[in-house]
């Protein structure tokens, strides 16, 4: 194994590849991005640092996904390589390359839904038909007295759950999105509301402040949907509730280009993993069929 291992980064095209997939996993069209090299380059390189082991990889659809494998042996020597690598000033290049280029994304999706905010109910209809997933998902939320949409959108579930003395705060990286929350959530008596800009993998939300959070059709469109379960896992109290509602597995690559997913649904153990990595138990999973055969489930758990 280590003779396979030495040799796969004995070149320094396959060395650049596994220092920038330490920041994230990426797909071939991504690393050709950043790196500049061809794709019949890149498939080779990475298969080479598949088959020594150092990477594993994830099918999603029509994409396939790279990343650094988890096995035990590869953490322990990704530990000591990696700053030994990032020493010098190529692979630097090459690091401070992907994040321009991940910024460069992260600027058209804001973008995207900017443009988009007004069209979403007629999107959110043309996803889900007639199937009201707000209410399916306020149905989880019980007696909690503070929660957190994160990734709200124009409000559409806050204006639902923000009701009595409740108080509501959402977050979305969308500005257009939060005017359009406003300005629905503003027509509402009873409850009271604070609107937050900010990305999901940084919530702008206290450590514990809220008895719940929900992350309601959201995961689809995040690099590390983990991220976003670690930080609603930080700001919900101990004992509180995280709501999950996503897609199940699917291949729909239309989805894609239309509506800006990065994953195609999630399977139900992928979601129980992320819960349980990020410290939630007591885990329930209810499941809608919708239109054109897809499915939604709908995870509820408590924080530990």
């Amino acid at each position: 194994m280590m003779i396979n291992i030495l040799k796969s980064l004995a070149d320094e095209s396959r060395l650049r590849i596994f220092n920038l997939l330490s920041e994230n996993e990426l797909n071939v069209h991504e690393i050709q991005s950043v790196l500049g090299m061809g794709q019949s380059r890149v498939s080779r390189h990475l298969r080479i640092l598949t088959d020594s082991g150092l990477l594993s990889c994830r099918k999603d659809g029509l994409w396939v996904f790279y990343r650094h494998s988890d096995s035990d042996f590869t953490v322990k020597f990704r530990e000591l390589l990696v700053p030994e690598v990032q020493s010098e000033d190529q692979f630097l290049r090459d690091l401070a390359q992907l994040r321009l280029y991940t910024e460069q994304r992260d600027r058209e999706g804001r973008e995207f839904f900017d443009t988009m905010a007004a069209q979403w109910p007629e999107i959110r209809e043309e996803l889900m038909g007639d199937f009201d997933l707000s209410s399916a998902v306020a149905g989880k939320v019980d007696s909690c007295s503070k929660i957190a949409d994160l990734g709200c959108g124009d409000g559409e579930l806050l204006s639902v759950v923000m009701k009595g003395d409740r108080k509501v705060i959402g977050v979305d990286r969308s500005s257009r999105m939060l005017d359009l929350a406003e300005e629905r959530l503003s027509k509402i008596s009873g409850g009271s509301f604070d609107l937050r800009p900010g990305e999901l993998s940084s919530v702008p939300v206290r450590d514990g402040e809220v008895d719940c959070a929900v992350i309601n059709m959201v995961l689809h469109f995040l690099d590390r949907p983990g991220d976003a379960v670690g930080e609603a896992s930080r700001i919900v109290r101990s004992g509180g509730k995280l709501i999950i509602a996503e897609f199940d597995s699917h291949g729909d690559e239309s989805f894609r280009e239309r509506f800006g997913h990065r994953w195609l649904g999630f399977s139900e153990e992928m979601i129980n993993r992320l819960l349980v990595k990020h410290g939630f138990g007591s885990i329930e999973r209810e499941s809608f069929k919708i239109k054109e055969g897809f499915c939604i489930g709908i995870y509820s758990s408590i924080k530990i």
